[in-house]
């Protein structure tokens, strides 16, 4: 029996695909790109944990759960990988591109590298999967959870370490195209444990405070409220003194433990928020859809247009340009993005996961 859908859950997510959506847009300060970009991609990794701990994942069957994460992370993954590549083709034929954009979007499919903003979901896969691997190893161990713990920071470090010894290799890996293959299969994987610490801290905190997050003690509102906005704030100069952050090209700043530390920190605030504010039924729209936003907000060329039309708009709103220019391209976006949802739900539910039958809830911890 599936548990009631976590409504706050999908509200958080909505709040992270808006930032996403934001940060690629353009339309923001550099450092403000460079919070939203520390916060809106760990805070899908984050809910996922937490989720998995609603749904207690780790004690299931491991193929059952694998098989459905492959449903609803790797499928999507594939078709618009295939979506892709079918554009770059058809720029070919018009003469606008060359055939090694294609070559380049099949490699980032074969290895999940992934093209665009389509890293996301094989890196959330292999990350969830290494979590529930690892909590399955020490599920029945004393101070398991600890174990766990133990072995993703580990794990990550080992990772920072490979990273920064194939960074001076990346001549050679270029230079042929099984080389660049294999350094891509490699990053995939390292860019997954990357992933993995906010997956397993998801898990704790749900698991901490799992009586708190089911509703089974209450905290007053207010106090929820307060402490969300708080932590959310708290996280914002911790970003900031860290420094540019890129999930995909694995750059994080200055000191990676300050990129944790405040993606962690506003995280749990932003939930907090949620689920001290009622139900906001745009926000679980975009929210319960964020994975077909992520995937079509760049490469559908919503943000394109939206750029181009706001542009447009802003010769005949002089003197308030630069902020109607932001809530033109976002609200263009949002604008477009939701007949595309709408399409891709009714007659291409596999796109994002989803089957044809209605009528029942689950619980998801992938972006959508």
């Amino acid at each position: 029996m599936s548990k009631k859908r976590l409504e706050y859950m999908d509200m958080v997510k909505g709040v992270g695909i808006l930032g996403i959506v934001v940060m690629h847009s353009t339309t923001v300060p550099l450092q403000a790109i460079w919070w939203i970009s520390s916060v809106a991609p760990p805070l899908f990794f984050l809910s996922s944990g937490m989720l998995a701990g609603y749904t207690k994942e780790p004690e299931k069957k491991g193929r059952e759960v694998l098989a459905g994460k492959a449903r609803s992370l790797l499928l999507p993954f594939f078709c618009f990988s295939l979506l892709y590549i079918l554009r770059d083709l058809l720029r070919v034929f018009m003469g606008i591109s060359d055939i090694e954009e294609v070559w380049l979007g099949l490699n980032d499919t074969v290895t999940l590298w992934g093209s665009s903003v389509l890293w996301f979901l094989p890196a959330l896969f292999l990350a969830e999967s290494m979590f529930i691997f690892l909590r399955k190893i020490f599920l029945h161990r004393k101070y398991a959870l600890l174990w766990t713990a133990l072995a993703c920071l580990i794990l990550t470090v080992v990772s920072f370490l490979i990273n920064g010894g194939l960074k001076p290799l990346e001549g050679f890996f270029l230079s042929k195209r099984l080389l660049y293959a294999l350094l891509c299969v490699i990053r995939t994987i390292l860019r997954a444990v990357y992933a993995l610490p906010f997956v397993c801290v998801g898990f704790l905190l749900f698991e901490t405070g799992k009586a708190f997050w089911e509703g089974k003690k209450r905290i007053p509102l207010a106090g929820q409220l307060a402490g969300g906005i708080v932590l959310f704030v708290s996280g914002i100069p911790i970003s900031v003194a860290n420094g540019y952050f890129d999930f995909r090209s694995l750059s994080f700043g200055e000191m990676p433990v300050l990129f944790y530390l405040s993606a962690v920190l506003s995280f749990t605030g932003i939930v907090l928020i949620c689920r001290s504010c009622p139900p906001f039924k745009p926000l679980l729209f975009f929210g319960k859809n964020s994975l077909i936003m992520m995937a079509t907000h760049i490469d559908f060329y919503f943000l394109y247009i939206s750029l181009n039309l706001a542009n447009r708009i802003d010769g005949f709103i002089p003197g308030w340009n630069r902020v109607f220019f932001f809530v033109n391209v976002v609200g263009i976006i949002l604008i477009l993005e939701i007949p595309c949802i709408m399409v891709i739900n009714r007659f291409f539910p596999f796109f994002s996961g989803r089957g044809r039958r209605r009528g029942k809830k689950r619980v998801s911890g992938k972006a959508g």
